[in-house]
């Protein structure tokens, strides 16, 4: 990639962002959520990031990134089919088990392609907070379970990650929209590629 970040695909950034952003705003003003809001809200906010990444996989394989592409479908297929999982059984417990699950998968498949794929893919460069995250979820997700704190505790957890992936992933989108307009204008990049 260089020393800038032309050609990032941003839209997949940013869709992730706006998907976080959604779920992290309905959980912070629903004043008392009970399990169907956890398997309606959750059960879309897992499919719909499954969808944005695998946005970023199909642009991972047009840029010549075969181990981001079939990495990131697989953390696109467990988190679409967390999603259907919660939204078909509608349980604390299957929002549990589905969730986690798929983001100890994500979780470690980003934490992964950081480590191997940051200096050469640009969003790779985001993956270590989005991953870290994720994983950080799935346990915090796995004591609430144990100390039997219910959907609200649940949903509390999984708003509060996803407002830190919102904004970081918008930082980093918006940044890389930024730089993409002005490399299209011909004006040179105003913030390179850290």
């Amino acid at each position: 990639m260089g020393d800038s970040n032309h050609g990032t695909p941003w839209v997949p950034i940013l869709l992730r962002s706006a998907t976080a952003a959604a779920f992290a705003i309905l959980t912070v003003f629903w004043q008392s959520p009970g399990v169907g809001v956890l398997s309606v809200a959750g059960g879309l906010y897992l499919l719909l990031t499954g969808v944005s990444v695998w946005r970023m996989a199909v642009l991972a394989g047009t840029s010549g990134e075969p181990r981001i592409r079939s990495l990131q479908l697989l953390e696109a297929a467990g988190y679409a089919l967390a999603g259907l999982a919660v939204l078909a059984l509608r349980s604390v417990e299957a929002f549990l088990a589905a969730a986690g699950l798929a983001l100890v998968v994500g979780g470690v498949v980003e934490l992964y392609l950081w480590a191997k794929s940051r200096k050469t893919f640009l969003p790779a460069r985001d993956w270590l907070i989005t991953g870290a995250v994720s994983l950080g979820t799935a346990l915090i997700l796995a004591v609430v379970q144990l100390m039997g704190l219910g959907a609200h505790a649940m949903l509390g957890v999984t708003g509060g990650s996803a407002i830190i992936i919102a904004v970081m992933l918008a930082t980093s989108g918006l940044g890389a929209r930024w730089d993409a307009r002005s490399q299209g204008s011909g004006q040179p990049s105003q913030s390179p590629a850290v």
